[in-house]
């Protein structure tokens, strides 16, 4: 199973979630409904967010539209009149009200209001190329991961943008991104396999693993317990960094996570994640025993992320 239908099952069980609340009712966890578009129009879903406005939006990564899907299940899509969103992929809801997003093919930043309009914005000194996920900073801007040369993007809500390097060179696939607790940007790299922090200045700091069980990271995000959680898409395992930059990994017992990549706070206090190669979704525990030893070097390797190159 690739990335998009890991992420068809992420929008899948989001919205489901949304419709049970919205209907008074709540079934058992893990109970997944999953909506069709009548006109068409969805294709590739990829990634989505809770907007403003009581919907869900998403990304259509294959026909470059933006999509919205009510909790009870309506979907509307929306196009650039301009042409100048391809292969979208993050989507954040800003502090402006208004849905930014990632044109990855075409090296620009989009915005979506809750109306449906669309503008999307370039960096005069072209240091943008393959931004990939994106998130509101702590700052009033958005910030976003950039796979192509290796930079962390920002972005104002007036359409500035200004991308970071990382002078340690410890920044070359940046992938997932997100707010951290202590006012800086956090974010993971597939390929250097570290974590790092961001301050909203720009000074860039990353950390590994002294186990040495983190290759070919994923997703980001904040959890309940103030720690940061990310998946470690090749050795099957899940990841906690604290603000201090203390790394653990978790493995499964049964061996039936394969390929985790997108991961998000759920409504009960755990973490939920898309379990790409075993078609599951895993859900894991703040608090709970020691991690389970380390893998061995022999592990599957997972398929790269769509940016990837």
């Amino acid at each position: 199973m690739g990335a998009a239908r890991a992420a068809r099952v992420v929008v899948a069980l989001v919205a489901a979630v949304l419709l049970m609340h919205a209907n008074g009712a709540f079934a058992a966890v893990g109970d997944i409904t999953t909506f069709t578009d009548p006109a068409g129009n969805v294709s590739e879903p990829e990634n989505i967010t809770t907007g403003p406005d009581g919907a869900l939006w998403f990304t259509n990564f294959a026909n470059g539209r933006i999509g919205r899907i009510t909790p009870a299940g309506a979907i509307t899509t929306f196009t650039d009149p301009a042409g100048n969103v391809d292969l979208p992929n993050g989507i954040t809801t800003g502090p402006d009200g208004a849905l930014w997003f990632t044109s990855s093919n075409n090296k620009r930043i989009g915005r979506i209001t809750t109306a449906g309009a669309i503008t999307t914005f370039t960096d005069p000194a072209d240091t943008v190329d393959g931004p990939f996920e994106i998130t509101a900073g702590p700052d009033g801007n958005l910030w976003f991961t950039i796979g192509f040369n290796s930079r962390i993007g920002r972005i104002t809500t007036a359409g500035v943008i200004t991308t970071f390097t990382d002078p340690a060179g410890n920044l070359v696939r940046p992938f997932g991104i997100t707010a951290g607790p202590d006012g800086n940007v956090w974010f993971t790299d597939f390929r250097s396999n570290v974590v790092g922090r961001i301050t909203t200045a720009g000074v860039i700091t990353t950390f590994t693993d002294p186990a040495g069980a983190l290759d070919g990271l994923g997703e980001i995000a904040l959890g309940p317990d103030g720690a940061l959680w990310f998946t470690s898409t090749n050795t099957n395992r899940i990841g906690r960094v604290t603000t201090a930059g203390d790394i653990t990994t978790f493995g499964d017992p049964e061996n039936e996570i394969e390929s985790p990549l997108g991961i998000a706070a759920g409504p009960d206090g755990n973490l939920w994640f898309a379990s790409t190669n075993s078609d599951r979704i895993g859900r894991i525990a703040t608090t709970g025993p020691e991690p389970a030893p380390a893998p061995s070097p022999a592990q599957p390797v997972a398929a790269p992320p769509r940016f990837t190159g």
